[in-house]
C-alpha cells in the first residue's frame, strides 16, 4: 500500500514529466501581457447592487494579491469584509493555447467552483469574461464580466447577472482596483 505522500510525489513527478515535453509556442499572444499586467497586490473599492443598478447600492473595499503561476497564469486571492463576514475567493487564470482564449477556475466558500472563458479587445483594453457557476441551491448560472485597464495602475471590473428578462444581463457589482506603490 502506498502512503499519501508516495502517491502525491508520484503524481507530481507525472506531471513534472508531461510538461517537460510540451513545447513552446511560436509567438507568444497579448493576452499574456494583459495577465502580467495584473500581477501586484490591488486595493478595491467595491460598489454591489443586490436589488438591480436603481436600486441602494452596498458599499466596501477588498484586497487582491496577485502572482504569476509559470508564464502562462496568475495565481489571484481576494479578500474583503461586509458586516463582519469575511469574503475569500481564490482563481487561477491564464492563456489556454488549446482554446486560443482566455481560461480560468475561480472558488470562494461555497461548494461549487466556476469556470470562466474570456476574450481581450485590443480596442477597448478590455477582458470580456463569461463564468459559468452555480448557485447555492446548485442552478446553473451565466455572468458576465467586464475588465477594463486603461492605466497601468488602474482597472474597473463590471459585473452582470442574468435580469428578469430571457437574454438579459443587468449590472450586480463594480470593483474599481488601484494597484498599490
Amino acid at each position: 500500500m502506498l502512503t499519501r505522500s508516495i502517491v502525491t510525489t508520484v503524481f507530481a513527478f507525472g506531471l513534472t514529466l508531461s510538461c517537460v515535453g510540451q513545447e513552446e509556442p511560436e509567438s507568444k499572444p497579448i493576452e499574456l501581457e494583459v495577465l502580467k499586467a495584473s500581477v501586484g497586490i490591488w486595493d478595491a473599492e467595491i460598489e454591489v447592487w443586490p436589488g438591480g443598478p436603481d436600486s441602494p447600492s452596498i458599499e466596501f473595499k477588498g484586497v487582491e494579491t496577485n502572482r504569476p503561476y509559470g508564464e502562462y497564469w496568475i495565481a489571484s486571492d481576494f479578500d474583503s469584509e461586509f458586516n463582519g463576514q469575511v469574503m475569500k475567493v481564490h482563481s487561477v487564470v491564464g492563456y489556454g493555447l488549446d482554446r486560443k482564449m482566455m481560461v480560468g477556475t475561480v472558488i470562494d466558500h461555497g461548494p461549487y467552483a466556476a469556470s470562466m472563458t474570456g476574450v481581450y479587445d485590443r480596442e477597448s483594453k478590455t477582458v470580456r469574461w463569461t463564468t459559468e457557476a452555480k448557485d447555492l441551491s446548485g442552478k446553473a448560472i451565466v455572468q458576465n464580466t467586464l475588465v477594463t485597464q486603461k492605466i497601468a495602475d488602474e482597472r474597473v471590473l463590471v459585473l452582470s447577472v442574468p435580469g428578469k428578462q430571457n437574454h438579459e444581463f443587468t449590472t450586480f457589482m463594480q470593483i474599481r482596483f488601484v494597484r498599490r506603490k
